[in-house]
């Protein structure tokens, strides 16, 4: 936690403790809302509502939509209709729908019906957007002028918009609505007041649409490196903006996504504090790990019977270092890919480029990985012979054993590197979040296929 947040968390907890309500408020009307939300996690549920009742709306509102989403959703859940009336109606429209969202929709319609029409009308139509796309992220509050109008109007529009939003662009639309160009503050100020807007503007501005995704979003914004982007329909129509502060919140989104999936959970862990459900969440993925790596010990069954004691122990006993080096030569490729996949890189994007790049290090890594896992079972295989109380390979020479787990190794390695490459993409190309690649489930792929062709080739070749 931030200092601020840590000596600004003290200070409430040691006013909680002694019921002084009135320097409660006075502290929390002067703190940041940002610091008020970064220490609001560590309160519990009755701490949280004295502290909600000890802020003015424009607080609560502004707090609220900095927490985490499962804080958020247990916040406004405490929180009565007439509460979240007040802070619907002090937040912009983007930010209202956000907490609208937490809400069912019988309680979404009577607070809405307490709201001004004109707001209530914004924030409907941004709830009709699916949450992860443009439409979903913008704000339909700036400043749209007709092409015809002027610098001077433009200047006193953008004055009166100033006083709650800031504002980076005028936008010039056609009389029909849709987006003509935009205009940066800076022309306004080095040009004539009489001067017509069509004449300043920048024609061809870079849009996205209200049905992009918002990872596409964040990749339009690094790409183009703007602070701010109109939405626009598939006909033109200006519908709203994002800014750069949403987009951020975005970034910080996807990335938590992505850790989860690659971590084997589910992003709806962020939407919870019940550990239950955070079990039941992440079994639900464990649950065909236990299946798969059931084939490994299958195998291993069927092929102790064709090896002696000793051989069949030595071969085993390298099983972990094959699984963990596959294990970690998949997830590093897969890494790399997911990166790529990620950043909207069109080169990274491309299969045949990526097989081309991966595929070539898989094959230098796989005979040097090879070569070092034969000449440790070289060594130890010995120590292994004396440690087995006489037990002796028998028919099965030290350099067959060793020269199975040195081929299992580098068969491991490529297998390990061929799932990281192609999972990704097939993932994306069904639809789902390439990430799950990285995850427990991919990560057994890696060890049942790289144990089974070690397993499967050490009997072919020591037996």
């Amino acid at each position: 936690m931030a200092s601020e947040a840590q000596e600004l968390y003290d200070k409430l907890e040691t006013l909680l403790e002694g019921g002084a309500d009135g320097q409660l408020i006075a502290v929390l009307a002067n703190a940041h809302p940002a610091d008020v939300a970064e220490a609001f996690e560590l309160f519990d549920d009755q701490e949280r509502s004295r502290l909600v009742f000890a802020m003015d709306p424009r607080m609560t509102a502004e707090v609220i939509v900095l927490l985490d989403e499962a804080d958020r959703g247990e916040v406004v859940e405490d929180l009565d209709e007439a509460e979240l009336t007040q802070i619907v109606a002090a937040l912009p429209p983007d930010d209202a729908a956000d907490v609208l969202g937490e809400l069912d929709e019988e309680q979404r319609e009577g607070i809405l019906e307490q709201v001004p029409d004109e707001r209530s009308e914004a924030i409907e139509e941004l709830l009709e957007y699916p949450e992860d796309t443009a439409g979903g992220i913008m704000t339909p509050e700036l400043v749209a002028l007709p092409h015809t109008a002027t610098v001077g109007q433009a200047t006193d529009a953008v004055r009166k918009a100033c006083e709650e939003e800031d504002i980076h662009f005028v936008y010039v639309v056609k009389d029909d609505g849709r987006l003509h160009g935009l205009v940066p503050l800076r022309r306004l100020v080095v040009n004539p007041s009489t001067r017509c807007l069509a004449e300043i503007c920048e024609s061809d501005p870079v849009t996205v649409d209200v049905t992009d995704d918002q990872e596409d979003v964040v990749h339009t914004f690094r790409k183009y490196d703007v602070s701010s982007v109109p939405v626009v329909d598939a006909q033109g129509v200006l519908l709203g903006r994002i800014t750069h502060d949403d987009v951020m919140d975005v970034v910080e989104e996807e990335a938590d996504e992505d850790i989860y999936h690659m971590a084997g959970t589910d992003p709806a862990e962020l939407e919870t504090t019940s550990i239950v459900r955070a079990a039941r969440i992440r079994f639900q993925w464990l649950l065909p790990a236990f299946v798969m790596m059931s084939v490994s010990a299958a195998v291993i069954m069927l092929a102790e019977p064709h090896l002696n004691k000793l051989a069949a122990a030595a071969i085993i006993a390298f099983i972990p270092m094959i699984g963990a080096m596959g294990g970690n030569c998949g997830v590093q490729t897969s890494t790399i890919i997911i990166r790529g996949l990620a950043s909207g890189d069109l080169a990274a994007g491309k299969l045949s480029l990526a097989f081309f790049r991966e595929g070539r290090i898989a094959l230098l890594m796989a005979p040097v990985c090879g070569a070092f896992s034969y000449f440790i079972a070289r060594l130890t295989l010995p120590m292994l012979e004396r440690l087995s109380e006489g037990i002796s390979l028998e028919g099965f020479s030290s350099a067959s054993v060793s020269g199975a787990v040195g081929l299992g190794m580098g068969v491991a390695i490529l297998v390990a590197a061929g799932l990281g490459i192609v999972l990704p993409f097939f993932f994306r190309r069904m639809g789902v979040d390439p990430a799950i690649a990285s995850g427990p489930i991919v990560t057994t792929c890696n060890d049942v296929i790289s144990v089974t062709a070690y397993l499967l080739l050490s009997t072919a070749i020591v037996a």
